[in-house]
């Protein structure tokens, strides 16, 4: 069913504010949840992650398809579906094997929605819509709702931490209820099979990559620092939150507990993302930009 009254643009930026929110909701509390909650050591958080990120690699091709041959906006509807029923999955039960098969869950989602909503974006407007300008009200938008987020996962983690997770779920699981009424797909017309991204295509370009670099040391030195980043961003990533309540003591103002706190931590990098971005639009004209 399509639903030609709805403009892409705003639905574009509720798609952000919304998911900015409820997966803000989510996140603020997610590492204190699986610490106080569901008890996990330090490995065991390692592997939280890596169940997240393997689900990513091995599926961004498969649910891909969806995307190119049938529609960018059921693709979207499924991913958001996937990722709130995965949230709300780890906040209803505080155990490892749980956790990890809904990071495997919203792993899976995600791939879903990669790639999909920009590609629908572009659809929808064409070529002289403005994509650029768009995509970076977009991104304030995501920030924004993630800013309402980090107050309502606060809120709700100061009564029950279990909550701020579920809830950040059912939010994103309603944006994807709410896609199915709001969201139009007039420009949608399938990839060409040449042009689609299979498991083919990816070791052609797999090849070209390393052809390329060993025929340039710049681009192998490159490569070492992005691997070397990667593999230390990950224990960073997870293990941030343990480090920070198992040896750090948060100042005693206003009596705030470290659930405020991270709140806080999340408020400050926010606000900065906000303000980066304003003076990107400011400065540079993004729909030229990439020309």
């Amino acid at each position: 069913m399509r639903f030609k009254k709805f403009d892409p643009i705003p639905v574009y930026l509720l798609m952000g504010f919304v998911e900015g929110a409820g997966f803000a909701c989510f996140a603020t509390m997610a590492a204190v949840y699986r610490i106080t909650e569901a008890g996990l050591n330090p490995l065991e958080l390692i592997l939280v992650g890596t169940a997240l990120e393997a689900a990513v690699f091995l599926f961004e091709i498969p649910t891909g398809v969806v995307a190119d041959v049938f529609s960018r906006r059921l693709s979207l509807i499924i991913g958001f579906a996937l990722i709130g029923a995965g949230i709300m999955l780890e906040g209803a039960f505080p155990l490892f094997g749980t956790i990890l098969l809904a990071q495997a869950v919203w792993g899976v989602g995600y791939t879903f929605t990669s790639g999909a909503r920009q590609a629908w974006l572009a659809d929808e407007l064409g070529d002289d819509g403005g994509v650029g300008d768009v995509f970076l009200r977009g991104s304030q938008f995501t920030r924004m709702g993630g800013l309402l987020g980090i107050g309502l996962s606060v809120a709700l983690a100061s009564a029950f931490i279990a909550l701020s997770l579920i809830v950040g779920g059912a939010i994103i699981l309603c944006l994807a209820v709410v896609l199915v009424f709001v969201m139009p797909e007039r420009g949608f017309t399938p990839t060409p099979r040449s042009e689609r991204q299979t498991w083919n295509s990816l070791k052609t370009t797999l090849s070209s990559g390393i052809t390329a670099v060993r025929m340039h040391h710049v681009l192998m030195a490159v490569i070492v620092i992005e691997l070397f980043y990667g593999a230390s961003s990950e224990p960073f990533d997870r293990l941030w939150g343990k480090h920070m309540l198992d040896s750090f003591a948060f100042p005693a103002i206003w009596n705030l507990n470290f659930v405020v706190w991270f709140g806080i931590i999340e408020v400050i990098v926010l606000v900065f993302g906000i303000g980066a971005t304003a003076l990107l639009r400011r400065a540079v004209d993004v729909d030229l930009a990439g020309v």
